[in-house]
């Protein structure tokens, strides 16, 4: 996406995102799924939680 940049360490891992803050104005929607994909593939290799196991977890945590 033209003005959004993702930066990589030595390691050629992805490490930060540097956004022009036009592109936050007028792509936002855009923008956020952009973000959630990049989250989403951070996140690939994350240890699975069942979602009673999770849902009891953010209720013991006041969260729902």
């Amino acid at each position: 996406m033209k003005g959004v940049t993702v930066l990589y360490d030595e390691s050629r891992k992805k490490r930060l995102v540097q956004i022009d803050m036009e592109v936050v104005v007028r792509k936002r929607e855009e923008l956020e799924e952009m973000l959630d994909l990049l989250v989403a593939e951070s996140r690939k290799d994350d240890e699975m939680v069942p979602w009673e196991k999770a849902k009891a977890m953010l209720k013991k945590a006041g969260k729902l």
